[in-house]
């Protein structure tokens, strides 16, 4: 029924555009301003519950791209927080630790 639904809601939309479309290319002053009118006041937006998107509901597509998105910037700060560790490792193996160096000189 919901498919049924956002395809009747599509097909609607479409032929409002399409008027819209061929009204402006004809540029007839009145088709013009019935268009305008049309397009303004008869698209019809089904709420987001009913809404489908390749058989998805909106409200799933957007959580979808949110856990994506999700995913994406914890491996970027796993992947950044890895790089400043090793970058630390790499200068505490450069940087000599003052007590070895100590017990060395009084040894």
């Amino acid at each position: 029924m919901i498919r049924l639904l956002n395809w009747i809601n599509r097909t609607w939309n479409k032929s409002v555009f399409r008027f819209h479309d061929i009204a402006t290319r004809t540029n007839i002053s009145f088709m013009v301003k019935l268009s305008i009118w049309a397009h303004d006041k008869l698209m019809w937006e089904l709420p987001d519950r009913l809404h489908l998107v390749s058989g998805i509901p909106v409200s799933e597509h957007r959580l979808m791209r949110e856990l994506e998105l999700a995913k994406h910037q914890s491996q970027y700060f796993m992947d950044y927080a890895e790089e400043l560790q090793n970058e630390l490792f790499r200068i505490q193996e450069e940087t000599p630790e003052p007590e070895l160096v100590a017990a060395s000189i009084d040894g």
